[in-house]
């Protein structure tokens, strides 16, 4: 089997870590995680619909990885609005969410926007989720008190998010001039670390969902 192979099918079988995390937890999942959950299942939908129509079918599956694209900014923008207390900041999250929105379904609607890659809209999405991600820790910093971080199932999501999103960003805003300057080599070795990065993601994600037993329990002992 290629390495190309090995990284596409580790990656994709990855998602089932926070899968199985999320079944084995899921009395203790908070609102922000529920979300997260639902971001897993649009995860594994992404994978089995790409995977059956790109492989099986042979048809170009980008309009689903660029739906899919669009739901993880919006879906991952929920999980931090959640974790934000700043009332203002929670309406910030959606006035840009709403923008997202609107921008990411023009750039659909544009020749070719919607049946062929679109690292636009990839884009737009890294950089949205790297800013809830960097207001978050600003937020930690702010507020935080005697808390082991390591128990905060949010702490290793953000962390997670940071690594996958701010490599990919590379990745999005590079490759399309790599394709065309016909640099295959280099094409490949881009992909290769998307698909390590995608790895890493999903188990800090299944590391994230597992502490929300700590944390649930340290929330209840702390209302106590």
């Amino acid at each position: 089997m290629k390495i190309d192979n090995i990284l596409i099918y580790t990656s994709s079988s990855a998602v089932l870590f926070p899968l199985i995390i999320c079944i084995l937890r899921k009395k203790y999942l908070t609102k922000d995680l529920k979300i997260l959950f639902l971001y897993v299942i649009a995860s594994i939908s992404c994978e089995v619909l790409g995977t059956f129509c790109g492989r099986v079918l042979h048809y170009p599956n980008h309009f689903i990885l660029n739906t899919f694209a669009l739901s993880e900014g919006l879906l991952i923008s929920f999980i931090f609005r959640e974790a934000f207390i700043d009332r203002k900041l929670k309406t910030f999250v959606l006035v840009l969410m709403s923008i997202y929105t609107i921008v990411g379904i023009y750039l659909f609607m544009m020749p070719d926007g919607f049946f062929k890659f679109n690292s636009t809209v990839n884009t737009i999405s890294c950089l949205l989720i790297i800013t809830w991600v960097l207001i978050y820790f600003y937020q930690l910093l702010q507020t935080l008190q005697l808390i082991k971080l390591y128990t905060l199932p949010l702490f290793w999501i953000s962390v997670g998010c940071l690594l996958y999103f701010s490599g990919t960003l590379f990745i999005f805003l590079y490759s399309d001039t790599i394709l065309f300057q016909k640099e295959p080599v280099l094409y490949f070795q881009l992909w290769s670390i998307y698909y390590i990065l995608l790895f890493v993601f999903r188990v800090l994600l299944a590391v994230g969902l597992w502490f929300s037993k700590t944390a649930f329990q340290l929330s209840k002992s702390f209302s106590n």
